[in-house]
């Protein structure tokens, strides 16, 4: 299916109520946004299959190339778990640390021998350091819950069209075929400088706390910042035009692009490139 497509009823996701289950009325704690990656794929498979109709919906084929082929274009929205040390476990790793600790000391000493006392004036600040015990780590991740993603590659022409939101013809190597007529314009573009999105999905539990417009404008600065790409394009239905002006796209009207027999409107972002006012 066509992920350009599934930008217009992605976002419809955004908005719309679900019927099964109240909206929250506040945002989870501990979320994370992190490029994707093909370990991804499942979550992200499963989060299509929930927001879109078989029409627009992406195939797993199609996720799989665009996970494969430009993981750094797709970005994605989890709810992180974690798995808490329990006191006796903190207590242990102190305990050995401590140990660590002394056997480092008594083995200095020894390599100094006579010369300790000498040193010891000079190394003072060195002992302090040596001195300190970081403290263990008080929890570890052990789940990530993927609730909303964006997925985009680089394109060959300026807006989005058939050939964008298709998969090119590939060599066993898993490279464009260059045998076939016009294969280098289909599917990811590498050397373009504008991005397609093709799919902009939260997750129908977690609506109407603005992780749409979150997941989205932090996505657009992390691509400005990189300097991967001049704009980003889109396509949307009407209804979703608002939503997509709100964070700084422009309606470019009515799209040539009929995926799906849907009207479909032609959006877009330029990215700026500012440089940031303090230098490091």
């Amino acid at each position: 299916m066509s992920q350009a497509a599934t930008a217009g009823a992605s976002n419809s996701t955004v908005h719309a109520q679900s019927n099964e289950q109240k909206p929250l009325k506040q945002r989870p704690q501990h979320l994370c946004i992190r490029p994707l990656t093909i370990y991804d794929l499942v979550q992200v498979e499963k989060l299509e299959e929930s927001a879109f109709d078989d029409a627009e919906r992406a195939d797993r084929e199609k996720l799989k190339y665009r996970l494969t082929v430009c993981p750094e274009l797709c970005s994605g929205l989890f709810i992180r778990e974690f798995e808490d040390i329990s006191s006796e476990a903190l207590e242990q790793q102190k305990h050995k640390a401590e140990i660590e600790l002394k056997g480092k000391k008594l083995n200095k000493e020894k390599k100094l021998g006579n010369h300790k006392e000498e040193d010891d004036d000079d190394s003072d600040e060195e002992s302090e350091d040596e001195d300190f015990i970081l403290p263990p780590p008080r929890s570890t991740v052990k789940k990530e819950t993927l609730i909303g993603h964006v997925i985009g590659t680089k394109i060959y022409d300026n807006r989005i069209t058939e050939r964008s939101m298709a998969i090119p013809k590939l060599t066993k190597d898993d490279l464009p075929d260059p045998s076939v007529p016009g294969n280098s314009k289909v599917g990811h573009v590498e050397g373009s400088r504008i991005i397609g999105i093709h799919s902009v999905v939260i997750d129908q539990h977690y609506r109407g706390l603005k992780l749409g417009s979150l997941l989205l404008k932090d996505y657009l600065q992390k691509m400005n910042q990189q300097c991967v790409a001049d704009k980003v394009v889109l396509i949307a239905k009407q209804k979703l035009v608002p939503f997509y002006k709100s964070v700084e796209f422009v309606d470019d009207g009515i799209s040539d692009c009929k995926y799906a027999g849907v009207e479909w409107h032609d959006l877009h972002c330029v990215l700026t490139h500012q440089e940031d006012d303090e230098d490091m």
